[in-house]
């Protein structure tokens, strides 16, 4: 069984349509509680504590990264920009990033 941490805050208000489908594929989740984002001295509260996580605009710092290392092997991105993420941090310990492109067209869309 894998732990994922889900802090991406667009998806938590429809965690209970995912989990179902999250925990028959054997993913145990910590979601905590998260307005906007989580910082680094959050992140380091769970490090060592989970294999993936589905993020939103996390603070994952290299100092975060290696904390969470070697057990964290995954960051899927909910959107498109990568950018709070220390990516030569992710390439040197191994850590694949993934993300979500066009996860915000349509809400992007509607409101132009």
């Amino acid at each position: 069984m894998y732990t994922i941490l889900l802090s991406a805050p667009y998806m938590i208000p429809f965690l209970d349509r995912f989990r179902p489908v999250l925990e028959n594929v054997g993913l145990e989740l910590i979601v905590p509680d998260v307005e906007e984002r989580l910082e680094e001295a959050e992140l380091l509260a769970y490090a060592g504590q989970f294999d993936g996580t589905i993020c939103g605009d996390d603070r994952y710092t290299a100092r975060v990264l290696e904390a969470c290392s070697p057990r964290l092997k995954v960051i899927s991105k909910w959107g498109t920009g990568i950018d709070s993420i220390d990516q030569a941090a992710c390439a040197r310990l191994g850590i694949k990033i993934g993300r979500t492109l066009n996860a915000f067209t349509l809400p992007v869309a509607d409101s132009v």
